[in-house]
């Protein structure tokens, strides 16, 4: 596989992880809320956090690799299991979206994301979240949800041998770090800036559309990880 093609899949299933409303989100509108105009590098020290643990597990997860693909069988399983939750994911996406229920209070202004995040964070929670440095923040929030070892251990896997990611390979790894982390960097940094100015930085459609878009991509490339390992067995 080449840079760009790795580097297209990565980049639009990791937009679209970085978009979905979660943990980390409201930790950056909570962190870019206390930092105001400099928030542009509550945004920028985020996306470094996350991308240094998930450079650490993608380099453990190519060290592994060797045993994996000596056995079909297990390759078989990872192709199956990655195109599963990634399908899973893109499921629970479009159904959010069909459904109306697809969390957008954080594309309101500044203050009305205040108030909502807020609302469902302790005193004591917040104390303890301002005194972590984004960095550090990231990593915490990351290596703290499950969904997040889920993910890498089945999708993230399976893209990672579906694309034979490895260190030969150094363009197909650099596509893979360089796409997954550029959308995680230009979405947060964009959200913790547009935060940090108090304006409304994104229309609701604009937002829904970019999502579907990705979560569309999402599933058909889950379908296809799902079913090739098992073609190339047969």
């Amino acid at each position: 596989m080449s840079f760009w093609q790795v580097f297209t899949i990565t980049f639009l299933i990791g937009l679209g992880g970085a978009m979905s409303p979660g943990p980390l989100l409201t930790y950056t509108i909570i962190k870019s809320l206390e930092a105001k105009k400099k928030a542009f590098l509550v945004g920028l020290f985020i996306s470094t956090g996350h991308t240094l643990i998930e450079l650490l597990l993608i380099t453990v997860l190519m060290f592994g690799l060797g045993v994996v693909l000596s056995y079909p069988v297990v390759l078989i399983l990872i192709g199956v299991a990655g195109g599963a939750i990634l399908m899973f994911f893109s499921y629970q996406i479009l159904k959010d979206i069909r459904k109306g229920t697809l969390d957008m209070s954080f594309l309101e202004t500044a203050e009305d994301s205040a108030d909502e995040t807020t609302k469902s964070i302790s005193k004591n929670s917040r104390g303890k979240l301002y005194e972590i440095h984004p960095i550090i923040g990231s990593i915490l929030f990351l290596m703290s949800n499950p969904y997040w070892w889920l993910w890498w251990g089945t999708a993230g896997l399976s893209i990672i041998v579906e694309n034979s990611v490895n260190f030969q390979n150094i363009s197909a790894f650099i596509g893979l770090v360089v796409g997954k982390e550029l959308g995680v960097f230009l979405w947060y940094t964009f959200i913790a800036t547009a935060v940090g100015f108090s304006r409304k930085f994104m229309s609701k459609k604009l937002y829904v559309g970019i999502l579907l878009g990705c979560a569309l991509f999402m599933l058909g490339y889950g379908m296809y990880l799902l079913i090739s390992p098992i073609i190339s067995f047969l």
